[in-house]
């Protein structure tokens, strides 16, 4: 027999996913730490106050001369609507992901953030229903018409005034009226804390939010780079926003002159990471000026990023050519990814994930659940890979999803194979999923790689069944095209690819049957 690891000892007692029938039960509406508010904070950048501001400046300010001129001249006016949308279900939530100008946030922007969490949701809005999402937008911008809303303030942004822009950046001209109107608004309303920040003094007037977003990974025992993960930087009404590259190094697109919010917003274009079923997930760092650079390493926070890590890689790097998992469109909304730190007990044992069939239709529930942040990060980024091969699976059979058109076995025998296969170029030495008969099986390891007594993972318990190997996972994945059933799988890998292994098919698919 092969050796076995510890993973195996297990196998009786956890469950790759629940029965796709059930949808798992709601009682952990949020996880992480929650995000604490204090007090409001009076707006600088109201219209009222900014014209306000004006004044002051030109009451203090000679009567002739260029900068008198040049002040009396500057419109303040409304630039900018400080809206607040109510969104009565996801799927109006997702609508308006999809079609907002700008970043939305869970939580108001003029309060003081007392604690930096992980999660907000207003206490006075059942956790069944999408919170308040809060943003600014220029003057002229659509406002979604079918989505309930507040327009909260009126600003003056000099960023968002078009009349003293030239490529989207203050003329140099505006740039002493701008900053000194900005000085004044700020001490009015008793933000003259709010000090110019020594980097931008240094560096002709702004800094740009910049930095390096690091997982430390326990499976891998080192520091390794979080990819493509959307940093925020925002400073009151307005956000400039960065990609982690490779490196794990991110810049983003505009400058600030005094310190900025840092974030981290677990979501890419085609899916979203919550925090438990239904708040959305964030990393929220400090208010600094500088570089931001992060290692993450524990809690809710390290298993966001390993989720992340999953989906990136399946979405966006190498997937040995597989079918890429369900992508955002306007008949698709993005997947919601539930991330609970708890692993999940039922009668039949602990489950670590869970893939629910296309729920599209019904957006208040998440397409995959992910459970226990206390495990390894392969063994996440495994379960995280598995439920999303699901996923992709589900768009070849659609409409033939049924245990009746597809059987269980071919689903879970199919992502025990990717979960395998995709794992391992992350974490080289990484076993697999265990196995867990009847529909948890490795007949797609065995068709992959060769007897071997000292192959680290869960193939074949007999090496004499094991002797088939030379597929690509990219060749059973098309077998899978027009096929729900144990033998049409093996039928059509027959007749489709030609291999020296091919006669020893039967036997292998008769062992695992």
């Amino acid at each position: 027999m092969k050796t076995l690891t510890r993973s195996l000892i297990l196998l009786s007692f956890v469950l790759a996913c629940q029965s796709e029938t059930d949808v798992p039960d709601q009682n952990l509406p949020f996880q992480g730490i929650e995000i604490v508010l204090g007090e409001k904070l009076k707006n600088p950048y109201s219209v009222a106050v900014m014209r306000q501001a004006k004044e002051n400046i030109i009451a203090r300010q000679p009567k002739t001369g260029s900068f008198a001129r040049t002040i009396a001249d500057l419109d303040i006016r409304t630039t900018t609507l400080y809206v607040r949308y109510r969104p009565l279900d996801y799927e109006q939530y997702d609508d308006l992901q999809n079609t907002s100008p700008s970043e939305l946030y869970s939580y108001p922007l003029d309060y003081e953030m007392v604690i930096e969490g992980d999660y907000y949701h207003d206490p006075t809005i059942p956790p069944d229903q999408p919170t308040w999402q809060y943003t600014a937008i220029e003057v002229g911008q659509p406002i979604p018409s079918n989505v309930t809303y507040e327009i909260l303030d009126e600003l003056y942004l000099p960023e968002d005034d078009y009349e003293i822009l030239e490529n989207g950046q203050i003329t140099e001209v505006w740039q002493p009226i701008v900053y000194e109107l900005e000085d004044e608004a700020l001490q009015l309303t008793g933000n003259g804390y709010e000090r110019v920040t020594s980097i931008a003094k240094s560096q002709r007037g702004s800094w740009r939010p910049s930095g390096k977003i690091m997982l430390f990974d326990n499976s891998l025992d080192a520091e390794v780079p979080v990819v493509g993960a959307k940093v925020n930087a925002r400073r009151w009404f307005t956000t400039h926003t960065g990609i982690t590259d490779a490196n794990g190094n991110f810049s983003v697109d505009g400058t600030f002159r005094r310190p900025a919010n840092y974030s981290i917003k677990w979501e890419r274009d085609d899916w979203d990471i919550r925090s438990g079923t239904w708040g959305q997930a964030f990393f929220n760092g400090p208010k600094k000026e500088g570089s931001w650079d992060l290692v993450i390493s524990s809690g809710a926070s390290r298993m966001y990023a390993v989720v992340h890590a999953a989906l990136n890689d399946y979405y966006h790097g190498n997937r040995l050519g597989l079918k890429s998992p369900p992508k955002n469109s306007f008949f698709k909304a993005k997947i919601k990814v539930a991330v609970f730190e708890k692993d999940k007990e039922t009668d039949q044992g602990v489950v670590l994930g869970r893939h629910q069939k296309d729920w599209r239709l019904i957006t208040l529930i998440p397409r995959l659940w992910i459970w226990d942040a206390a495990r390894p990060c392969d063994e996440i980024y495994g379960t995280t890979i598995h439920e999303l091969a699901h996923a992709s699976h589900w768009e070849l059979r659609k409409n033939n999803w049924s245990d009746n058109n597809t059987e269980e076995k071919v689903k879970e025998s199919w992502a025990r194979g990717v979960q395998w296969a995709l794992t391992r170029l992350r974490y080289p030495n990484y076993p697999g999923g265990n196995t867990n008969r009847p529909s948890y099986t490795q007949v797609v390891v065995d068709m992959i790689d060769g007897p071997s007594a000292t192959d680290q993972n869960f193939g074949s318990e007999r090496l004499n069944e094991d002797n088939v190997s030379g597929y690509t996972i990219k060749e059973i994945e098309d077998a899978l095209i027009g096929q729900g059933s144990w033998n049409g799988w093996r039928d059509n890998i027959k007749i489709k690819y030609a291999n020296a292994t091919e006669d020893n098919l039967d036997a292998l698919f008769a062992h695992w049957n």
